[in-house]
């Protein structure tokens, strides 16, 4: 069960980033092409290089009187007016945490993409895609997160697509107070070398040294799996842990954790009921000898460690709304299995979380729902 006095501590949850969070701060020789947010046809949407993106309310959480699945044009849009003030104010937040039962939470973006890709690989200027992504992490740590730092923690983004870039821009916000990085569940759907490769080692050796976990949130790749074109949307939604589940077994079974045995991977909005079944295959993988030879296969380069103990050294999960992973804790490594709110997005329960944690681990001992519903992630974060 989990004591009265527990502060709650959530993995995952966004802001909705306010209307003028680059206007306002950026360089001023890149305020006239820097994303800001214009009316179409009465609807609020954001312009950045010839592109107008409107905000879905299924990101937000709307004002009494506004229906969650927004208005026109589809799949259903929220302009600032009709979406809770708390989406995108950090004042605001706190008291929508406080109203949750949740005491600190750790911040992704929304609008910039979870891995920051808005900003790269496809934009026209890479300069100001770098303006753009330095004035987002400055606006998170130094506005946002400073509004209390006890309990408001920012996954930062960086310029994916140079490595150079990426590795100063890093090194540049831990010092600011960074608590986490918004890194890609799969860069090669970016156009970028797989976690395979040794391109990112410059990356998790300063992510490693500075003890700032890397997070792979569903969807940074920009890419959902389902199974045919004309699949349902229910059938991509369904699977939405599956980009979590080959995330990890990516890492379980490549050798960056070798090479950095320190690294911290957090699988955000994964969930974590797929975790037994996983770590159950990858092991039998790991110790199959013809595996292991085959040259129709492709040699497989063995870690030092099964990958179940790679999970346990260095993988963490998050549940939402999800009971079957708490029926299965004695499988799951209990200190790698995080919770998150998931505010405002449409998979949380905000405003009641609290009282779902509260019924969901009532059956856990206590030492362990203290380790999910916050303990865990506090001992992750940098401090």
């Amino acid at each position: 069960m989990l004591p009265a006095d527990t502060r709650i501590m959530s993995a995952d949850d966004h802001l909705i980033e306010p209307a003028h969070l680059w206007v306002d701060r950026i360089d001023p020789k890149y305020r006239e092409a820097c994303p800001k947010i214009v009316q179409v046809d009465g609807r609020d949407g954001w312009l950045f290089e010839d592109e107008v993106t409107h905000i879905p309310m299924g990101s937000c959480r709307p004002l009494p009187g506004h229906p969650e699945w927004g208005y026109p044009p589809a799949p259903g849009t929220a302009n600032y007016d009709e979406m809770r003030p708390g989406c995108y104010d950090p004042d605001e937040r706190i008291k929508d945490m406080d109203i949750d039962g949740v005491w600190g939470q750790l911040c992704f973006p929304n609008y910039t993409r979870f891995a920051g890709h808005r900003f790269y690989g496809n934009v026209k200027d890479a300069d100001l895609g770098l303006a753009c992504i330095q004035t987002y992490n400055d606006y998170l740590l130094d506005e946002w997160c400073a509004t209390d730092r006890e309990r408001l923690f920012g996954a930062v983004v960086l310029p994916l697509s140079d490595i150079d870039r990426s590795v100063a821009e890093l090194e540049r916000v831990i010092a600011k107070g960074a608590s986490a990085i918004a890194f890609s569940e799969n860069p090669t759907v970016l156009g970028l070398p797989s976690i395979h490769t040794k391109h990112w080692d410059p990356l998790w050796a300063v992510a490693e040294e500075a003890g700032v976990p890397v997070c792979l949130h569903i969807g940074s790749s920009s890419r959902l799996v389902t199974t045919s074109p004309d699949a349902p949307t229910g059938v991509l939604v369904t699977l939405l842990g599956i980009n979590a589940l080959m995330a990890g077994v990516d890492w379980m079974t490549g050798q960056a954790v070798d090479r950095f045995p320190n690294l911290k991977i957090m699988l955000s909005e994964g969930g974590a009921g797929w975790v037994p079944y996983v770590l159950e295959r990858a092991d039998k993988v790991y110790l199959d000898q013809r595996i292991a030879g085959s040259e129709e296969l492709g040699f497989m380069e063995k870690g030092s460690r099964l990958p179940s103990q790679v999970f346990a050294d260095q993988i963490y999960v998050c549940l939402v709304d999800e009971h079957f992973a708490l029926r299965s804790l004695d499988d799951i490594p209990i200190d790698n299995l995080l919770w998150e709110g998931d505010y405002p997005h449409g998979d949380g329960l905000w405003p009641n979380n609290r009282s779902y944690l509260d019924k969901a681990l009532d059956g856990v001992p206590e030492a362990d729902a203290v380790k999910i519903a916050g303990g865990n992630l506090r001992g992750i974060l940098p401090r």
